[in-house]
């Protein structure tokens, strides 16, 4: 069982997140995009890691606040993105006034908290009246590209999901839609991204599952089953193999 939180796997990843591969700094710029905040808008980035909203947010003139439960992604953040508020805080309890913001984000952060409701009402909380709380979820591109490996990826993870402890790995199912209307919320919209990245080998590909939250998976498998599975993912990616991520935008208006 698992018993540590999310965030502890985060500090043990915060060098390497990102570098290995850019996935979450272009899925960062396609959601900024997607977003198109207006100069000069009070944003709030819950669960910012290392920035990959907070910079693209930064070149639009926005004024960027950002929190994430992890000290060390705090830290190369604040070295990162020197402009943003940057604060460990959990995203369950802002320390934030009632209002402060016209905007939240929440990037692949919600199905991580102990209590996505309550994370979703504090993002409700201090969002001013009209302001937009944004966060993502997974969906099948809708037109994969013929080398595109995510399937291949994701049988890998269920078939040795069976080897994991009970509760192992990291996260929760979640009814985004349920959430948001929950938490006050209305005028619910959902806008598409997607990006598509390069693997150059199966090495590569190792190294980018154990950069960022895929890790807590591995590390929760037996010694084994885990070798099992670094053999097993090194071969998953052939000539001109990628990743194709979908990742469309819910947005709730706070009233």
């Amino acid at each position: 069982m698992r018993t540590e939180p999310a965030w502890h796997t985060f500090e043990r990843v915060a060098d390497s997140y990102d570098e290995v591969l850019p996935f979450f700094t272009m899925i960062g710029e396609a959601l900024v995009e997607a977003l198109d905040p207006a100069p000069g808008t009070r944003m709030l980035d819950v669960g910012a890691g290392r920035g990959a909203l907070v910079g693209p947010a930064l070149r639009r003139g926005c004024a960027v606040s950002a929190v994430d439960a992890s000290g060390a992604m705090v830290a190369r953040l604040r070295a990162e993105h020197p402009e943003a508020d940057a604060r460990v805080m959990d995203a369950q309890d802002l320390d934030f006034a009632d209002g402060a913001f016209e905007l939240v984000t929440a990037a692949f952060v919600v199905h991580l908290l102990d209590d996505p409701a309550r994370g979703a009402a504090e993002a409700f909380r201090v969002l001013a009246p009209g302001g937009r709380f944004a966060m993502t979820i997974g969906a099948a591109p809708l037109r994969p590209e013929p080398t595109a490996i995510q399937d291949a990826m994701d049988a890998l993870f269920a078939e040795f999901s069976a080897y994991l402890p009970p509760e192992g790995g990291m996260g929760s199912a979640i009814a985004p839609q349920e959430l948001l209307a929950e938490a006050g919320f209305v005028d619910v919209e959902t806008r598409h991204t997607e990006v598509v990245i390069d693997v150059p080998d199966g090495d590569v590909l190792w190294d980018w599952a154990l950069s960022h939250g895929y890790r807590a998976f591995i590390e929760d498998l037996p010694a084994e089953r885990r070798e099992e599975m670094r053999l097993r993912m090194r071969v998953v990616p052939g000539p001109g193999a990628v990743i194709q991520r979908a990742n469309p935008l819910l947005i709730g208006r706070k009233p």
